[in-house]
């Protein structure tokens, strides 16, 4: 029995002009500032989840619902993620295996059968050759966030403008 891991994986392309698309109709804050100074897209996450709350106030009479083009787009980063999921499990299997662990180690941490998790393993390995959207920054972090190590003093996020690097032209003057 073969059953098929996922959706085929847009083009990376595919994949940025639905987060463009997306961005600029649903970010807020932070988020909606670095699509306007920087063009960079929301977290796919949070662009999905904008778009499944659209249509879940339209459902409760608060809004209108969402464009079909908006859904799509909704589904291809959807598409992206779990491509990206898929190919992390398949390279933290291979992991696990370099590790020394067997497929019964492996079967019986995720609660499946030997066979179940060797069949899991050869339909993830042929994703690992799908070109991948590279993905959409998580949303920045707070000091002090549980889960999280705290920035060194002197240190900066990655993939965030320090205040000397924004500009006029980003505040829009």
């Amino acid at each position: 029995m073969v059953v098929s891991v996922g959706l085929p994986a847009p083009t990376p392309q595919t994949v940025q002009q639905a987060r463009a698309y997306l961005t600029p109709r649903h970010a807020t804050g932070v988020d909606g500032f670095l699509w306007q100074s920087k063009e960079r897209p929301m977290p796919d996450r949070d662009a999905i989840n904008a778009v499944i709350t659209a249509g879940d106030r339209a459902q409760h009479g608060t809004g209108d619902h969402p464009e079909p083009v908006e859904v799509a787009a909704a589904l291809l980063v959807l598409s992206a993620v779990r491509l990206g999921l898929d190919q992390t499990e398949a390279r933290l299997l291979n992991t696990a295996q370099a590790s020394g662990m067997g497929f019964e180690q492996i079967a019986a941490v995720l609660d499946l059968s030997v066979e179940e998790a060797e069949e899991r393993y050869r339909q993830l390995k042929p994703r690992l050759d799908e070109p991948a959207a590279t993905p959409s920054p998580p949303p920045p972090r707070r000091a002090g966030t549980p889960g999280r190590s705290p920035r060194q003093p002197g240190t900066r996020t990655r993939d965030q403008p320090t205040w000397d690097e924004l500009d006029d032209e980003d505040w829009g003057n």
